[in-house]
């Protein structure tokens, strides 16, 4: 996962979840109430044009601005912060041990050199991060860095596109790992139930919720991971 937190200090209790698909925007308004749960603020989608999104990204960047801005528009959310998602293909990703724990610096510097040989491009234009995971279970000084990376035109378009509605990116995340977290949290509502237990603002129809909720899986994941890292 990209954090992008550093970037903003801005904070709001709730997040929206983008996702750009090839046939559509869609986006989730998540917050949390006072007792942690999550409440359903609002959802809504809007297509796109064939061809404004393709398999190595945003094709069509004003195109894909005008219908997220439709979209924000017609559903009225109020959320500042966003999470972004990157197609699961754009990202690659490694898992390396050192043998020592190290400053930041020298470990962006590691993380930079173990990605660099899987890129099909410079490593100069990947947004890259890196965090460390699963210590606990090594040997006293040993940790075991999970590497990210994306081609940086395909994260930046996408970050355009949530400056564009004024929203702060805190994070950009692989859909697949978006997935992940929202069937995470559905449990045995799976990808058919990804709002399962969460609260509806008063204007949401269960029902139509209900039959619309699977092709939000993503979105919903994607302001889920949002709250994880902020």
């Amino acid at each position: 996962m990209i954090d992008l937190a550093r970037l903003f200090s801005s904070r709001n209790t709730a997040f929206v979840g983008m996702d750009i698909g090839r046939h559509a925007v869609r986006m989730v308004e998540l917050s949390r109430g006072k007792a942690g749960a999550f409440v359903l603020e609002g959802y809504g989608s809007e297509a796109l044009a064939d061809g404004a999104v393709g398999e190595d990204g945003i094709d069509d960047l004003e195109h894909v601005m005008a219908a997220a801005r439709r979209l924000w528009e017609r559903s009225d959310f109020q959320a500042r912060n966003a999470a972004i998602g990157i197609p699961a293909g754009a990202v690659v990703v490694h898992t390396f041990r050192t043998n020592r724990i190290h400053a930041e610096s020298e470990l962006e510097t590691l993380a930079r050199e173990h990605i660099a040989p899987l890129l099909d491009y410079r490593a100069a234009d990947a947004c890259i991060d890196f965090c460390i995971v699963g210590p606990a279970s090594l040997p006293a000084g040993q940790a075991d860095v999970l590497v990210a990376a994306a081609r940086r035109e395909s994260v930046e378009d996408r970050l355009a596109v949530a400056e564009f509605l004024d929203l702060h990116a805190i994070v950009a995340d692989a859909e697949n790992y978006a997935a992940q977290a929202a069937l995470l949290r559905a449990g045995a509502g799976g990808a058919a139930a990804p709002f399962a237990g969460m609260v509806l603002a008063a204007d949401i129809d269960a029902e139509r919720l209900r039959a619309e909720a699977p092709a939000y899986l993503v979105a919903c994941g994607l302001a889920l991971r949002g709250f994880d890292r902020w």
